[in-house]
């Protein structure tokens, strides 16, 4: 096992550097991601398996595929999609050695915590917050996933000083979470639906 644990963190540092050394890299804080494609969910991830591979087999583990192919139930979702180093991070944690050795209704319910099953852009979610002493959910939107629901909400920067005239952020919190975490590359478009990435930090055992 210790042997297992030593792999896994040298997998995950190896990306963490080659990611933080890329010139090209996928995923631009509050920035968009390569706009749209014309083609579905699940082939948008093969374009980009750096990023999404464990995210496929995890997929087709949990018996998704077909939803994210758009030939599922819902023509069109919103995934808040779970990275390839964050499903690394959550075997670690919970010493699994490889994606499949994760129980399928654990995939499954992981997924489904994140998916809205209709299409969501950044300009459709509303200015809010969570009060950070209370956990008073401020405007913003809640949305139904396909299991539980998701409080979103965006933020606005300043810019020179500027109130609301610099970037804009999307955050969500499921209801079954107590941590708010960033989406850091947004509107990904597929014919399908749209894919708000989240970042290589947002922990599967928080939401």
């Amino acid at each position: 096992m210790a042997k297992i644990t030593y792999m896994l963190k040298g997998v995950i540092l190896v990306m963490v550097l080659a990611l933080g050394s890329c010139t090209k890299w996928n995923y631009h804080d509050g920035g968009l991601s390569d706009g749209v494609h014309d083609c579905s969910m699940w082939e948008y991830f093969h374009t980009q398996p750096h990023d999404w591979d464990s995210t496929m087999i995890m997929i087709e583990h949990a018996g998704l595929k077909e939803l994210f192919e758009g030939r599922g139930e819902h023509e069109q979702i919103t995934f808040f999609g779970v990275t390839n180093l964050s499903i690394l991070n959550y075997m670690l944690q919970n010493g699994y050695k490889r994606v499949i050795d994760i129980p399928v209704e654990d995939c499954k319910n992981i997924l489904c915590k994140l998916i809205v099953p209709k299409r969501l852009m950044v300009n459709d979610i509303p200015r809010g917050q969570i009060i950070a002493n209370t956990g008073e959910k401020v405007d913003g939107m809640e949305a139904q996933t396909l299991r539980g629901s998701v409080f979103m909400w965006t933020h606005q920067e300043p810019y020179m000083q500027i109130e609301e005239a610099g970037e804009v952020s999307l955050y969500i919190r499921t209801n079954s979470g107590s941590v708010s975490f960033r989406v850091v590359s947004t509107d990904i478009q597929t014919n399908n639906g749209v894919v708000q990435a989240m970042g290589y930090a947002f922990d599967l055992n928080k939401i």
